[in-house]
This record gives C-alpha cells, sequence and structure tokens, in this order.
C-alpha cells in the first residue's frame, strides 16, 4: 500500500489517479498531516509520498516517525522549497527521493517506480535471509505445522521493524526463542541480545536490575551499576514474564518505552537508550487489567506486533521433527551415540498431552538419552511415568456404579481424544481431519478452541 499525504487534496488526487490508474497500486490518501502522523506510527506503507510543509507537523517529522517504526518504508518528499540544506536533512534521515514542485507526472512516476523495484530488493533480501537462518537452525524453532508456519511469517515481518513486540502462550512453547529469531533478523542483530525474567528477581530488586543504580543509592549499593536496558543499548532486551511486574514498575517501564530514556536508582537525570523490545507472558494481561493488576496503556505499548505461540496439543503432527531435533542436540551435548524411540513408544509421545508443551517433551528426550541402556531404541518402558501412564484411549466407565460421575467430562474427553488422533492422522490439515470425523471444519475448529478455553472438561 502507498500513502500520499499532502494538505492540498487536488495534489493528492493527482498523484493518487497516477498511481491507481497509471501504475495500477493501491493507494491511500490523507489531507491531515497530525492525522498522518499517527497513521505511520500503527501501521506500515510501502511507499509514504509526502508534502514537505504541511501544517501542525511537517513532512520531514513524518518521514522521521515512519522510519523509526518501519525502517524498510520508502519515503519521497514532495516539496516547493528548493533549499540545498532542506533537501540534505531529507536525505540524512532516510529519505529515498526529493521531488520539486512543479513537478512533472513523469517524474514522480519514475521515482515511484525504482522506489517500488527497491522495495521488492528489500522483500526478497530478507526471505533469502530468512530462509538461510531458518535452514541453518539459527532460530532454533522447529515445525512446519501450519500454526507455526503463522508464526515465522509474523516473525519475518515483525524483525525489520523497532515496534515493541507481546509473545503470548502457555509456558513451554518458545516464548523466548521467538524473541531471539525476532533479534536475528533485525537490523540489530550485530548489537546485543539481553533477557530479564521478571518473575524470577525479587520484587525489591527489579527495578535497579532493569534500570541500574549508583553508588550509595541504597544501602547495599557499594558501586554503580547500569541496568539491563542499557547493557541492551542498540540491541534488544525480552522481558519474560512481564504480567508479574509490580504497578510501580509498570508506570517505569512505560516511561521508559515512551521517552527511550531511563532513570538509574540514585541519579538526577536520565539516559537515553536505544532499545528495542521484545515482551512475553503466559498470563492473559486483558483479564489483569479488568481486575486493576496491569496498566493499559502499558498493554497497548507492549502490543504493538502481537505474536501468539500454539501449544503443542494444536501442533501434533510436528512432534516427530521435535523428537528428532531433540535427539541429535542431547546426543551430542550428553556425548552419546543418537538413539531413536522404537514405534510403540512413539506413539505414546504423540498421544501424550504435553501440558508443559516442547520444554517438557524436551525434557523427556532428554531423560531417555541419558538413562536409556542397550544400543536398540528407546522402548515404552524407558518413557517417563507420566507418558508411560497416559492411556491412548480415555478410561471410559462402561457401568454406572453408586457413585455419580461427570458425563460432561466423560464425553469431553473421549472427543477431546478422537479428535486429537484425527490431527495426528491427517498431519494437521483440519479440513481432512474433518472428513475423518464426519463434520464439519468449522465445527472442528470451534470444538478445538472450546479445548483450548476449557481444559478441564476436555480433559
Amino acid at each position: 500500500m502507498i500513502l500520499i499525504i499532502d494538505d492540498d487534496p487536488h495534489v493528492a488526487e493527482v498523484l493518487a489517479r497516477l498511481i491507481t490508474k497509471g501504475m495500477g497500486h493501491p493507494c491511500r490518501t490523507c489531507f491531515n498531516s497530525s492525522d498522518a502522523l499517527e497513521l505511520v506510527r500503527r501501521q506500515p506503507f510501502e511507499l509514504i509520498i509526502t508534502d514537505l510543509v504541511m501544517p501542525r507537523v511537517s513532512g520531514l517529522d513524518i518521514a522521521r516517525t515512519a522510519l523509526e517504526a518501519y525502517p524498510d518504508t520508502l519515503v519521497i518528499v514532495v516539496t516547493g522549497h528548493r533549499s540545498l540544506e532542506t533537501g540534505i536533512s531529507a536525505l540524512r534521515i532516510g529519505v529515498y527521493d526529493y521531488i520539486l514542485k512543479p513537478f512533472k507526472l513523469d517524474e514522480v512516476r519514475h521515482s515511484v517506480q525504482r522506489a517500488l523495484e527497491r522495495r521488492t530488493l528489500i522483500e526478497e533480501n530478507r526471505n533469502l535471509k530468512s530462509q538461510l537462518a531458518l535452514h541453518e537452525g539459527k532460530w532454533e524453532l522447529v515445525g512446519k505445522s501450519p500454526a507455526m508456519e503463522h508464526v515465522y511469517s509474523l516473525i519475518q515481518r515483525a524483525a525489520p521493524s523497532h515496534s515493541t513486540v507481546l509473545v503470548t502462550g502457555e509456558s513451554g512453547t518458545g516464548k523466548e526463542l521467538v524473541a531471539r529469531a525476532i533479534h536475528r533478523l533485525s537490523t540489530r542483530c550485530e548489537g546485543p541480545f539481553v533477557s530479564v525474567n521478571c518473575g524470577a528477581i525479587p520484587d525489591s530488586l527489579l527495578e535497579s536490575e532493569l534500570f541500574g543504580h549508583l553508588k550509595g543509592a541504597y544501602t547495599d549499593a557499594d558501586s554503580d551499576r547500569i541496568g539491563r536496558f542499557l547493557q541492551a543499548d542498540h540491541g534488544t532486551i525480552f522481558l519474560d514474564e512481564i504480567g508479574v511486574m509490580p504497578m510501580r514498575l509498570q508506570v517505569k517501564l512505560l516511561r521508559a518505552i515512551q521517552e527511550r530514556e531511563v532513570m538509574q536508582l540514585g541519579a538526577d537525570k536520565p539516559q537515553t537508550m536505544d532499545v528495542r523490545i521484545v515482551a512475553a507472558t503466559n498470563a492473559d494481561l486483558t483479564d489483569m487489567i479488568a481486575r486493576g493488576e496491569f496498566r493499559e496503556d502499558l498493554y497497548y505499548r507492549l502490543k504493538v506486533i502481537s505474536i501468539k505461540l500454539p501449544p503443542l496439543r494444536d501442533r501434533l503432527d510436528d512432534i516427530p521433527r521435535l523428537i528428532n531435533h531433540f535427539i541429535r542436540k542431547h546426543a551430542q551435548q550428553l556425548d552419546v551415540n543418537p538413539k531413536p524411540f522404537a514405534k510403540d513408544a512413539l506413539r505414546k509421545l504423540q498421544t501424550f498431552n504435553w501440558p508443559g508443551n516442547v520444554r517438557q517433551l524436551e525434557n523427556a528426550v532428554e531423560s531417555c538419552l541419558s538413562l536409556s541402556i542397550g544400543p536398540g531404541p528407546i522402548g515404552v518402558a524407558e518413557l517417563p511415568d507420566e507418558v508411560i501412564k497416559n492411556n491412548v484411549m480415555p478410561s471410559l466407565p462402561l457401568e454406572l456404579g453408586d457413585e455419580p460421575i461427570d458425563l460432561a467430562m466423560v464425553v469431553g474427553q473421549f472427543e477431546r481424544h478422537l479428535i486429537e488422533q484425527s490431527i495426528l492422522r491427517s498431519k494437521g490439515v483440519k479440513s481432512k481431519a474433518a472428513r475423518l470425523l464426519g463434520i464439519k471444519r468449522t465445527t472442528l475448529i470451534e470444538k478445538m478452541k472450546r479445548f483450548e478455553s476449557d481444559p478441564v472438561k476436555a480433559g
């Protein structure tokens, strides 16, 4: 999408006709510079064509804001001011081209065409870089299910931006791996990646850990300490378990995001920083906002880009790939020969619910490699107890006893088992799984959503 910004509607419409009818590209016009500034903050555009001198907000301010939020955006500035200094200023902040009024339509067409060709090259280079990273295992994320392909796509699109990212998902789904992948594919990849588990640091120490302190700021502060934010300058900071952060620190984090500066404990002036923030949580922050436990303004600042990781039970067809990956990884770390799982053991692993998700599966594979005896494949008897005890078929009461049963739970367990088996046999293709069950695809999706939101009844 191309955005045209000009406070003169006639000029904007002339450019819009040239681009849509003359060149065949979709575009959007905006006549208010203040509205345009907010628009480029929250939405990426392939190309922005903006007038330079407008009431309230200048074209250079709009260009600067757009390039800070989405560095791959190309900006063409159109102006009637023939100042060399203005042109140099525009190019210095990253403006792609500078066109003087009165302009010829052929001149604009040529500039737009060159900009879009460059945009295509940028996209091709990013995709190539991403595919190479994935092929070389640099992402550390494993899986080819539709759910994971969607995650990969979001990572590729989020990486070039400087916007904050909120990664959500159950514990053990790999949220830090997503953050590292975003960093490695970003323009900050040469800078530091700093990871902070907010839930593992006592509340009394978290502020100093994040923002730093000066000597004497409190009783035990016997030397200066730079915080994690300043350690991550020109790089990425990953804030895991962001939902446990105390409200008083949420205010300071919000200020750090808005002002791009931090105040060390004991200091009388802030320090500027250039840090990309990726936050993660397994909590429902909207529920926490409703309970007054999380700031709504901070939530929206963190959630500029949102990536939700699927639980392992929703990507069962990825389990064999994950197992092979963990066999290779831990065999090397343990200095043992890689050993496959026997077919019946593999079936057990594939039908287990994995409440701890990928992390639990990895721990199970490592345990099996460590404790397995003999040269043969790993058998059922060598699997962790919780996997061995998991019945392939849910246990169903064949007769009613004297004690009442929870009919909804029993039916839910059986229904869930059949759905999991259909997804497994169809290799994640929901339309095929629905055919195996004799139901509509939409019905299957609704049932899967219900299982996720009501795990007790689902079994």
